[in-house]
């Protein structure tokens, strides 16, 4: 049947069966599609009865099939799951005799990490400001900066950050604060500009807490477990 049959000239009987065999042929379509569904997703211990040990396993990198030993070397330690190097250490000759061998016949023997700080140290951005007289007004001016360089505090916002972190989150002193400074990053500030500092950021973060200040002030509860 490819078309609908004029339903005022039929009678409740033909009706009848006509419906009964439409729903006949959709019971049988959602058993089909039910069946291409259980084809396409395969079992695995998440979806299914199976135990894990059963289950599909996804595919492995070169260093997931390596030798337990290599996986887990010096105290068990998981591989990163994304190294920002990989160094493919492979023979071009035999350590024993010299001879050649190719690379595509040996296998991986060790997998591990060695994982290290990068090096630290300020990034000192010099600005050589320039200026002078117009020829045509007479008046004096000075030439623009970029955004975020302009004269002021020669310390920008990621030492405010650690300062900042370190003095409110864990109450390190300032005398501690610039020892750690000069021995961390190679810096030095004294405890005058770290206090500087901290009031500079404190006055940057006013209008921010203000407003935190209006928002619990304007709550129906305040420090309620309900």
């Amino acid at each position: 049947m490819t078309e609908l049959p004029p339903l005022d000239g039929l009678s409740h009987e033909e009706k009848d069966a006509l419906i009964r065999g439409l729903w006949g042929q959709l019971q049988t379509l959602q058993a089909e599609v039910e069946k291409l569904k259980q084809k396409r997703v395969k079992k695995t211990a998440r979806n299914s009865s199976l135990p894990p040990a059963q289950g599909f396993k996804p595919n492995q990198s070169r260093c997931d099939t390596a030798p337990t030993s290599a996986k887990h070397c010096h105290g068990g330690r998981a591989l990163s799951a994304h190294p920002q190097q990989v160094v493919v250490a492979q023979a071009r000759t035999c350590p024993h005799c010299a001879a050649s061998v190719a690379t595509t016949s040996q296998q991986m023997t060790g997998c591990y990490e060695r994982i290290d700080l990068p090096p630290v140290e300020p990034h000192i951005t010099r600005v050589e400001r320039y200026g002078g007289t117009c020829p045509h007004c007479q008046q004096r001016y000075e030439s623009p900066v970029p955004v975020g360089l302009e004269p002021g505090s020669p310390f920008g916002p990621r030492i405010a950050s650690v300062v900042t972190y370190l003095r409110y989150r864990h109450a390190v002193s300032y005398q501690r604060l610039s020892q750690l400074m000069a021995e961390l990053y190679g810096l030095s500030l004294s405890e005058g500009a770290i206090a500087n500092l901290l009031r500079r950021t404190q006055a940057s973060l006013a209008a921010s807490t203000t407003q935190i200040q209006e928002h619990l002030r304007q709550a129906r509860l305040v420090c309620s477990d309900e």
